[in-house]
C-alpha cells in the first residue's frame, strides 16, 4: 500500500501493487534514459508536455525503489494497462509529493502543544 508520507503513489495491474515514489536516487537514475534532466521533465510535467519517452523514463525510474527489477519496456506495458492517462496523473502525484509546495517546505513544524493548567 502507498504511504503518502513517504512520497508513494501505488496502481494495481492484474492483482499486483506498484509503488512509485521519487527519491534522489530515482531522479537520478531517470537522467540517462530520458537524457534530460529530471528538473526540466518536472516542468514539462506541470507544463502538460511531456513526451512518451519521458513519461516511461520517469514512471520506470519512480518504481525502482520498490520493484528494482523493471525494466524501461516494462514501464511501458504498465502505462499501456493503466492508460497514459493514469500513468500521467501518478508521476505528478509523486513528483509532488518529492516537491512539494514552496509554502508547505517553507513551514516550520507545527507548534509544540501549550502545557495544561
Amino acid at each position: 500500500m502507498a504511504n503518502p508520507h513517504r512520497g508513494e503513489a501505488s496502481f494495481e495491474v492484474d492483482d499486483k501493487t506498484y509503488r512509485l515514489r521519487f527519491s534522489w536516487n530515482a531522479a537520478a537514475e531517470f537522467e540517462e534514459p530520458a537524457g534530460r534532466s529530471f528538473y526540466d521533465a518536472a516542468d514539462a510535467l506541470a507544463a502538460g508536455r511531456l513526451s512518451v519517452r519521458t513519461l516511461r523514463a520517469m514512471l520506470w525510474a519512480g518504481l525502482q525503489e520498490h520493484h528494482p527489477g523493471l525494466t524501461l519496456r516494462d514501464a511501458g506495458v504498465l502505462i499501456e494497462r493503466i492508460g497514459q492517462v493514469e500513468a500521467w496523473g501518478l508521476v505528478r502525484r509523486a513528483i509532488e509529493y518529492f516537491f512539494p509546495p514552496s509554502e508547505a517546505a517553507a513551514s516550520p513544524d507545527p507548534p509544540a502543544p501549550a502545557a495544561s493548567v
